[in-house]
């Protein structure tokens, strides 16, 4: 069977490279309804690996129920009560059949003591919107009652976008504690909020399940994956090549495909040279010249001097420093002011050596 380069999608088992590892923890938390927080960089794979390790589980047992929730951007209680409800529903309409899941709705909605505006029409949407925390509870009370015949699996993705809600992580801790026979695992992608969320004293998540970073995958790993996929265009590569297009894509899989993707597309019947990597990544850069404008909007010119600067310098360690004033014009209290701002913006990033850098390489 023939294998390509696939990116921005969620991979199957045949598409993730070598994640034997963290498969294996991930597959024994859901065998034993632990609980994991999940945490990496943007595009390394997390969903995918969750997924995989779903549907193994699916091979192993009947009836295994998996429920994704991504959190993204939500900023209220009322927002995680609707991002909740529209997963759910997804979810249930999928994985049941039609009339378990009418029952499924029915039997939470005969449990709500709707109180909605006049205005307002009666919906499980608008419910979840207008009374997000009787909603919620219903729904973890019917997926405890699932839990009892089915394996569930509960995956919260992006879930640092609730750092400030304080009242939704009281809620989702209480109802996570209740889901004793529930797999409960968090994924996230900004370690420093995530940080706050599990190492605060004083808040909810303290100290909640076991940690684990997804990790770059090593260039002897991924050596084999590239030139099976190299192959459909009779193109391989040797290992130093290898390593510098990882480098180059910033060690994170979903870049990576994508770069081979390019390259299958431009390339055929030869053995990769650096120069080769680079023309397909100016090809690939220049297809998405006009993401960049867009990427950057909304952001004060200030700011885009600075994020302009980390994407000329590569992995910045000293984001005040002489090379960053230079490249800026900026003195370093303002630079410093701005990295500040900036520190939760989806555009950077730190790499395991603590410099920063920009996480999409094109």
């Amino acid at each position: 069977m023939t294998k390509t380069f696939k990116f921005d999608v969620i991979l199957g088992s045949e598409d993730l490279c070598n994640r034997q590892k963290e498969m294996r923890r991930v597959l024994s938390i859901m065998e034993r309804q632990g609980r994991l927080v999940l945490y990496s960089i943007r595009r390394m794979g997390k969903t995918s690996l969750v997924h995989v390790c779903s549907q193994k589980r699916g091979e192993v047992g009947q009836g295994v129920f998996h429920l994704y929730i991504d959190l993204n951007e939500t900023t209220s209680l009322e927002e995680v009560a609707q991002r909740f409800h529209t997963h759910s529903e997804l979810a249930f309409k999928k994985q049941f059949p039609v009339q378990k899941v009418k029952s499924l709705f029915n039997d939470i909605l005969s449990r709500l003591k709707v109180n909605l505006p006049g205005d307002v029409e009666l919906s499980m949407e608008n419910i979840a919107f207008h009374q997000p925390e009787a909603y919620l509870l219903q729904l973890f009370q019917k997926l405890g009652e699932i839990s009892k015949k089915n394996e569930t699996v509960l995956v919260v993705d992006e879930f640092q976008a609730i750092a400030e809600l304080r009242k939704a992580q009281a809620l989702l801790r209480r109802e996570f504690q209740q889901l004793s026979q529930t797999a409960v695992i968090l994924m996230g992608s900004n370690q420093r909020l995530l940080y706050k969320i599990f190492n605060d004293k004083k808040l909810p998540f303290f100290s909640f399940g076991e940690d684990m970073e997804l990790q770059p995958i090593s260039v002897e790993d991924y050596l084999p994956y590239l030139n099976e996929r190299f192959a459909t265009a009779h193109v391989i590569i040797q290992k130093n090549e290898a390593e510098y297009m990882l480098n180059l894509m910033n060690n994170i899989p979903n870049y990576i495909n994508e770069l081979g993707a390019w390259i299958v597309e431009n390339f055929s019947n030869l053995e990769l040279t650096k120069g080769h990597i680079d023309s397909a990544f100016e090809s690939a850069v220049e297809s998405k010249r006009g993401r960049y404008s867009s990427a950057l909007y909304g952001y004060s010119h200030l700011e885009k001097s600075f994020v302009k600067a980390i994407a000329t310098l590569g992995p910045v360690k000293k984001y005040s420093g002489g090379e960053m004033q230079n490249e800026t014009g900026l003195p370093a209290s303002e630079l410093a002011r701005i990295k500040k701002e900036l520190e939760d913006c989806p555009l950077l990033s730190f790499d395991t050596e603590n410099r920063l850098f920009i996480i999409d390489p094109f």
